[in-house]
């Protein structure tokens, strides 16, 4: 049995400085000003103590763990997110090379780096954070909250819906099987297996649809029309013209209903791990949001947070209890304090019932009589449903819209969070995961933020000197 005499980790020697007589030096060919120095210069000034003793001291020396983050790192920048084609470049490129101490590494050691070290990931993001806030970057009345979907690493051929599955089911067992050949019985078994596992994966996640290979994915429709497996990326961002992210979410979601509550506490986590004041926090959401999970986790935690939210116009026409257009609609019908209902004919109707998803019904009273009716309802008597918790969110919501500056403030959500997503899906070209592990899809995610946040901080503290020099002159 091998024992060490050094306990501690062997890592391979810098080389940055060596010249080599095929690619030359690499410490030599990049100038004072390139974008790798300063990605090293951040990876130096972070602590890897604790991931360095996971490292052995026995066997061939490893690459430093902050040789391969910095690769990592930059090679998110320039638009280089698998492993392979990293592993590829570090082998020619002058700055990956830097980045690397001289040594190219592999795609194997780059993917396992990348899957193992989520923590790390999400420690950096809270450096990052720290960071810009030492700064000055981090605004927390500038806040934004959206969500992006990111093409998922999965095969359509494996994507189904419950809908559709239980369709085919029916569709394969009624079929005569007497005359059918060998292989065309197995066509139909592999069909069945399929589709079963479809259901199987919805009950579970209690979802309508399922991608069989990767657990994480759902069916989602893209802004190009697509239906295509996807993940969605929930995100948090400070500052109107900073754009810093400081908080981040992956699920597999086709809505952003119920987003916004998880988001901002993560958020604030974040904030509150990078030492970044929370008080009077202001957040800023779109329509996507106006639903009553998210209106009430607004209106339980003004304490924390102020938030507002736009309806779009999905919501800005109120619910019509027959949905046949000409009718009254719920506007003209009152709810009064006691919980009863009044008609547009001044009549109380039925005491109030509570459904099972939690709205309430009433029931016109002397509809046949009601001079009204012809207006009111097709049918013999008007029946009225309606969501009062719902109402009563959505109206404190609109009531805040309303109070001055309120608008103004929500207008500066686009300049915060959708410039975010464009760095990362256009400047990065980063539009598809490019794994199906779980882990290492959040790993990504967090990857891509981790640079995008990098690159926004040096390009502020440059503008500052350049800032600082115009003055002084």
């Amino acid at each position: 049995r091998r024992t060490r005499r050094d306990p501690k980790p062997r890592f391979k020697t810098d080389r940055t400085y060596q010249l080599d007589g095929v690619r030359g030096c690499p410490a030599l060919l990049l100038d004072a000003g390139h974008p790798a120095r300063d990605v090293q210069r951040f990876v130096d000034g972070f602590d890897l103590t604790e991931l360095e003793q996971q490292y052995s001291s026995l066997g061939r020396h490893g690459h430093h763990p902050k040789r391969v983050l910095a690769v990592w790192l930059y090679a998110s920048q320039l638009g280089l997110h698998h492993a392979t084609k990293a592993a590829r470049a570090c082998a020619t490129d002058a700055a990956l090379l830097f980045l690397s101490g001289g040594h190219p590494i592999s795609a194997g050691t780059l993917k396992r780096f990348r899957q193992k070290n989520r923590a790390l990931f999400e420690a950096l993001l809270a450096e990052t954070v720290r960071l810009a806030h030492a700064d000055g970057l981090i605004v927390a009345e500038e806040l934004a909250t959206d969500s992006m979907r990111l093409r998922a690493h999965a095969s359509i051929h494996q994507l189904g819906t419950a809908k559709r599955s239980r369709q085919r089911i029916a569709e394969i067992e009624a079929v005569d099987r007497a005359q059918l050949s060998e292989m065309q019985h197995k066509k139909l078994d592999d069909k069945l297996t399929k589709h079963r596992a479809v259901l199987a994966a919805c009950e579970a996640r209690d979802s309508t649809s399922a991608v069989l290979t990767n657990p994480q994915a759902a069916l989602m429709k893209f802004p190009n029309g697509a239906a295509l497996p996807g993940h969605r990326i929930t995100a948090t961002a400070a500052g109107v013209s900073e754009r810093i992210v400081v908080g981040v979410l992956v699920d597999a979601d086709p809505t952003d209903d119920g987003k916004l509550g998880p988001a901002l506490q993560q958020a604030r986590d974040v904030l509150v791990k990078a030492g970044v004041p929370i008080e009077g926090m202001q957040v800023a959401a779109d329509a996507g949001y106006f639903c009553v999970t998210d209106l009430e986790f607004a209106s339980t935690n003004r304490d924390w947070v102020d938030i507002l939210i736009a309806e779009g116009t999905a919501v800005d026409v109120e619910p019509v209890a027959q949905g046949r257009k000409g009718f009254f609609d719920r506007s003209r019908f009152k709810i009064l304090d006691d919980g009863a209902a009044m008609c547009p004919a001044e009549r109380l109707m039925t005491p109030p019932r509570l459904m099972s998803d939690g709205r309430t019904t009433w029931i016109g009273v002397g509809c046949q009589t009601c001079s009204l009716r012809p207006q009111c309802t097709p049918r013999t008597r008007r029946a009225l449903t309606a969501d009062l918790n719902l109402e009563k969110v959505r109206t404190e919501m609109r009531r805040r819209l309303a109070e001055p500056g309120a608008r103004e403030r929500y207008g500066q959500r686009i300049a915060t969070i959708e410039p975010v997503f464009a760095s990362i899906e256009d400047v990065m070209g980063y539009r598809r995961a490019s794994s199906r592990h779980p882990t290492t899809i959040v790993s990504e995610v967090l990857l891509k933020v981790v640079a995008h946040n990098l690159a926004r901080i040096v390009a502020a503290r440059k503008l500052a000197c350049v800032s600082v020099t115009l003055a002084l002159g």
